[in-house]
């Protein structure tokens, strides 16, 4: 099957999911990432997607609802349990990340879920769902920017979400493929004292 993206991040989110699920390296899923040419003529009519990113499954059925497509790749890969859960409690969680998203974006959604993750490992439950990857890509370049103030400051507990996320084996694997650098810790607070005005502090006792 074939998987239809674009450079947004939705496209980033999916790309991330196909690797985590291991559907690009088991062959289960081709990645066409679709060149500015190609998506204007897209834009044009001259081919034609339904909409960026879609994925045309083996069953030749074409989906293009970001959750759908990613549920359809959690269930292929049987990781469907763990990554949306088994209740509907959990999805209903799962699928407030996704729907916050199509309103607001980047720092906003940081601020809509900072009292959220002020007192959990995870989004969810007590291991990656499909909203903390999605998070994740969503939040990346808005957190990357984060002075060492902000991750120890205001940030703090949504950083150390998003730490926990960038630590785990899987993801930090994937971040090297795809050539995503992770986003440092904030700087040990010794570090920030400038040596010269603690030297010259020195001579002055």
């Amino acid at each position: 099957m074939e998987l239809f993206l674009s450079s947004d991040l939705n496209s980033q989110f999916l790309t991330f999911l196909a690797h985590y699920t291991r559907l690009v390296q088991t062959g289960r899923v081709k990645l066409v990432l679709l060149s500015n040419q190609a998506l204007k003529l897209n834009e044009e009519g001259i081919i034609k997607f339904p909409s960026i990113p879609s994925l045309v499954t083996e069953d030749a059925q074409i989906l293009t609802n970001i959750f759908s497509i990613a549920q359809y790749l959690a269930n292929i890969s049987f990781t469907e349990k763990i990554l949306i859960g088994t209740d509907n409690q959990t999805l209903g969680q799962v699928l407030q990340v996704f729907e916050a998203q199509r309103k607001i974006q980047g720092g906003g959604l940081i601020d809509a879920f900072l009292q959220h993750l002020e007192s959990r490992v995870f989004f969810v439950t007590n291991h990656v769902t499909l909203a903390d990857l999605f998070l994740y890509i969503h939040t990346y370049d808005v957190v990357s920017t984060w002075s060492d103030e902000e991750k120890s400051g205001k940030y703090v507990h949504f950083f150390r979400w998003f730490k926990q996320v960038q630590a785990l084996p899987q993801i930090s694997e994937i971040n090297k493929t795809l050539g995503r650098i992770d986003v440092k810790p904030a700087s040990p607070i010794s570090s920030l004292v400038d040596s010269s005005s603690t030297s010259k502090k020195k001579k002055n006792i």
